[in-house]
């Protein structure tokens, strides 16, 4: 199986498509919405969740079957339904109309797949087997919530903040150097003191500035 290529996606005001409304389709119309994307879902029928939010007005549900030409003007499409033959021939249109499109288990399927994503705050780390095992993803992903390097996660902020400040002042600084700064002296001030380690950071950073 050939490798595939890691990429995040931007879906914002862009159009997604989800055939299917059950609890899978429920768990990826939330991700989608949370990346502001807008949402379309076809589906006879739908989880009460998914209802709620097509009545608050976030999502438009189409509550028929899947006909060919639903994926016209789709940037992604998620084929969430246990119907092979259907599946089959959403992944044809998909093709032709040149849409991303994920189908749930169904790896051949699919031109891209869905990781396990661990979140914590601004920053996301994505998992992928490469489709061998999800269950393995899964594991994985439940280890690293609990591994103390996400701590570092929580001063994304901060770190983008000085990054920029650093850049409107013309000073530049290469990444090793970026990497040695970026330690747990400057992690364990940030806890006590945010202005302090702010400035830490950029002290140093810029005592190794080109």
């Amino acid at each position: 199986m050939a490798p595939y290529y890691p990429a995040f996606l931007d879906v914002k005001d862009r159009s997604c498509v989800i055939i299917g409304g059950g609890e899978v389709a429920e768990r990826k119309i939330a991700s989608l919405l949370e990346c502001g994307a807008r949402v379309r879902v076809i589906s006879p029928e739908a989880t009460e969740a998914v209802q709620r939010i097509a009545g608050a007005g976030s999502l438009r549900w189409e509550k028929r079957e899947y006909r060919e030409g639903d994926l016209e003007g789709a940037f992604l499409a998620i084929a969430a339904t246990d119907d092979t033959s259907v599946n089959r021939v959403i992944a044809r249109e998909a093709q032709r109309s040149r849409v991303l499109l994920n189908v749930v288990d169904v790896t051949s399927l699919c031109t891209f797949i869905a990781p396990a994503v661990v979140r914590r705050g601004d920053v996301v780390v994505a998992i992928s087997t490469s489709g061998l095992s999800p269950a393995l993803a899964r594991k994985l992903r439940e280890e690293l919530e609990k591994s103390t390097a996400l701590e570092y996660a929580d001063i994304a902020t901060l770190v983008s903040q000085v990054r920029q400040e650093l850049r409107q002042e013309g000073a530049r600084v290469d990444s090793d150097h970026w990497q040695a700064c970026l330690n747990e002296d400057v992690l364990a001030l940030y806890r006590s003191d945010k202005s302090a380690a702010r400035e830490r950071l950029k002290e140093s950073l810029l005592q190794g500035a080109l």
